[in-house]
C-alpha cells in the first residue's frame, strides 16, 4: 500500500525525528522505512529505528535483531521508481499485545469457571435432593413396612422409578401375606394328622384289648400316609414356585402317557390319546396325576380326557357330583376342599396344577361340566402347537 501511494505521489517520503520512546507502546508495533535502491533513507515512520529493517535485497519476509528488538520485515522493491519499501512488525510489541490480551481474558475466564462450577453445583445438588430424600426415607424405614413411597411433585423424573418401585413393594407385600397364609394353613394342616397320631398312640399304648390296638394303629396309618401326601404337595409346590420352564425342559409326550395313572380305571376314556404335549413331563406330569386323582374322587362312571392341538387346550371333566358356582372360583387356592370334597384329601391337588401350568405360561379354568361334574380346561401356549407343527414335518 504505501508503495502504490509513493509511486503515485499521494504521499511525499520524509524523514521523521527521532523516536523518543514517549508514544504508547502500541504505535511502535508496524514501522515503515522507504529506502533508494542507493541504500539512501528516503522516509520513515516515527516509530521506525534509523537502522534498516532488512538486510536482505530480496522481496518478501524477512527477521531481524535491531538493539535488541526482533523484527518481522516485509519488503517490496519498485525499481522503475527507484525505491525499496520495508514494513517490520515488532514481534515484542506484539507479544506484549496478546500477553496482555490474554491477561485480560484470564480473570473473566476463571470466574466464569468459578460462576459456572457453582451454578452446576446447586443444579445437580437441587435435581439429587429428591433422590437423597428418598434414600433417607428408605434407609429409616422398617423392614415390616411395604407402604407406597411419596414422591414430591416437583421430583417429575423420579416419578416412574417411585412408581416402579410401589409396584414392587405391593407385590412383595402380597407375597408376603400369602406366604404367611401359606405357613398358617400348612402348620394347621400338619397339626390335625399328627395330633391324631399322638391320640391313637395313646390308645394303642395305654388299652390291652388287641381289636381296639389294632384300629389305633390303623389310623395311626392313615394319619401317617395323610401327613405324607401333604408333605409331598408341600414340596411339589414349593418346586413350582421356583422358576418358569424353560424350552431346554421341554418334550414331546402323548396325552396317553401324562395320564399314566389312568390305566385299567375303566371310567376314563381319551379322545386323541396319541396327541401330542409340548411340555416338562417330570412337573406337568404331576400336575396331571392330580387332575386324575381329583376326577376319580368324583366321577361315578365316567371320565374324559382331550386335547385340541389347534386351541392347544387340554380338557378333563367327569360326571360326578361337581362343584357350586360359588366355590368354582375359589378352586386353585391353597388348602380349600369344596364343601362336598372327600376327606383325606389336603386341598393342594389343584393348587399344585395352578403353578404347574403357570409355570409352563398356560392358565386354567374352572367349569361345570355338560354331564354335571367339574370340568377343568388347561390351555397350552401356542408356541407349542406351532412346535408340534415343525416336529411333525421333521419326523
Amino acid at each position: 500500500m504505501v508503495s502504490s501511494l509513493v509511486q503515485a505521489g499521494s504521499v511525499r517520503p520524509a524523514i521523521q525525528a527521532p523516536d523518543t520512546g514517549a508514544a504508547d507502546v502500541y504505535d511502535r508495533q508496524l514501522s515503515c522505512q522507504i529506502w533508494s535502491l542507493e541504500g539512501d533513507l528516503i522516509g520513515r515512520s516515527q516509530s521506525a529505528p534509523a537502522e534498516r529493517l532488512s538486510e536482505g535485497g530480496d522481496d518478501g519476509f524477512s527477521e531481524r535483531t535491531i538493539r535488541g528488538e526482533r523484527w518481522r520485515v516485509y519488503t517490496v522493491h519498485d525499481r522503475d521508481a527507484g525505491f525499496r519499501v520495508m514494513v517490520g512488525d515488532n514481534l515484542a510489541v506484539r507479544e506484549h499485545l496478546v500477553g496482555n490480551v490474554v491477561t485480560a481474558l484470564i480473570g473473566p475466564a476463571v470466574l466464569g469457571l468459578l460462576a459456572l462450577g457453582v451454578l452446576i453445583w446447586w443444579s445437580v445438588g437441587r435435581g439429587l435432593a429428591p433422590i437423597r430424600q428418598m434414600t433417607r426415607s428408605l434407609a429409616v424405614r422398617d423392614a415390616e413396612d411395604l407402604t407406597a413411597l411419596d414422591v414430591s411433585p416437583d421430583a417429575r423424573e423420579l416419578r416412574p422409578f417411585a412408581l416402579a418401585l410401589n409396584d414392587l413393594m405391593s407385590r412383595l407385600g402380597a407375597a408376603r401375606r400369602r406366604e404367611a397364609e401359606f405357613t398358617a394353613a400348612a402348620a394347621h394342616e400338619l397339626r390335625t394328622p399328627l395330633a391324631g397320631l399322638r391320640v391313637q398312640a395313646q390308645i394303642a399304648a395305654s388299652s390291652s384289648d388287641p381289636a381296639v390296638r389294632s384300629r389305633a394303629l390303623e389310623q395311626m396309618q392313615t394319619s401317617v400316609d395323610r401327613t405324607a401326601r401333604l408333605v409331598t404337595g408341600l414340596l411339589a409346590l414349593a418346586r413350582e414356585d421356583e422358576m418358569p420352564v424353560s424350552d431346554e425342559d421341554r418334550r414331546w409326550v402323548t396325552l396317553r402317557a401324562l395320564f399314566a395313572g389312568a390305566e385299567g380305571d375303566g371310567r376314563v376314556s381319551f379322545v386323541d390319546g396319541d396327541a401330542l404335549l409340548n411340555v416338562d413331563p417330570d412337573r406337568f406330569g404331576a400336575a396331571a396325576a392330580n387332575l386324575l386323582a381329583n376326577a376319580q374322587a368324583h366321577a361315578e362312571s365316567s371320565i374324559l380326557i382331550s386335547y385340541d392341538p389347534t386351541s392347544g387346550r387340554l380338557i378333563v371333566e367327569d360326571d360326578g357330583p361337581g362343584v357350586a358356582f360359588s366355590d368354582l372360583h375359589r378352586l386353585g387356592r391353597r388348602f380349600f376342599r369344596a364343601s362336598n370334597a372327600p376327606t383325606g384329601g389336603s386341598g393342594l391337588g389343584l393348587s399344585i396344577v395352578l403353578a404347574t401350568v403357570k409355570a409352563h405360561g398356560g392358565q386354567v379354568q374352572f367349569l361345570r361340566s355338560p354331564g354335571g361334574g367339574l370340568r377343568v380346561e388347561v390351555t397350552i401356549p401356542e408356541q407349542a402347537s406351532e412346535s408340534l407343527s415343525n416336529s411333525t414335518k421333521r419326523d
